[in-house]
């Protein structure tokens, strides 16, 4: 996958992964900033507007817009290396704010589902995330289905 379309991709996954419990803290906004700053995966990339426009969608949609995001998955061509670093995105966000919520779990189970890596290559990359992949047993055919009411 080109660069600009996956760093695109790869922010929304930010942001989505930070809106599924229905609240985004203010720790879990700057682990995203954090992440734009100081990682070479969003060089020279302009958030503002892509931050409110993602907002806005998921705040309008709901688990709409999550399970939109979560069907277009399947049919991005990400390499192995791509997957990963979207799965250790995930995780960042999920442990930002130091409390792990269910929708943020179930929203990275579902995501495992559609990017297909190997359990082998998950307990090696994540060895100690590895519960938060393990059990629900989501498949590609699950949605996100909790609804989200944003205070």
């Amino acid at each position: 996958m080109k660069s600009e379309i996956f760093q695109q991709l790869l922010f929304r996954t930010a942001v989505t992964t930070i809106a599924v419990d229905g609240e985004i803290h203010e720790a879990e906004m700057e682990e995203v900033k954090s992440i734009i700053k100081n990682t070479a995966y969003f060089l020279d990339f302009e958030y503002d507007l892509t931050l409110k426009e993602i907002i806005g969608e998921i705040n309008t949609k709901g688990k709409e817009a999550i399970n939109s995001f979560l069907s277009s998955l399947p049919e991005s061509e990400m390499s192995e290396q791509q997957k990963i670093i979207l799965l250790d995105v995930i995780l960042r966000m999920i442990e930002a704010d130091k409390g792990v919520h269910p929708n943020e779990v179930q929203f990275l189970q579902l995501v495992k589902a559609r990017i297909k890596l190997s359990e082998e290559l998950l307990i090696i990359k994540f060895p100690k995330q590895i519960d938060y992949f393990i059990g629900g047993n989501y498949g590609v055919d699950d949605i996100f289905d909790i609804e989200l009411n944003f205070t």
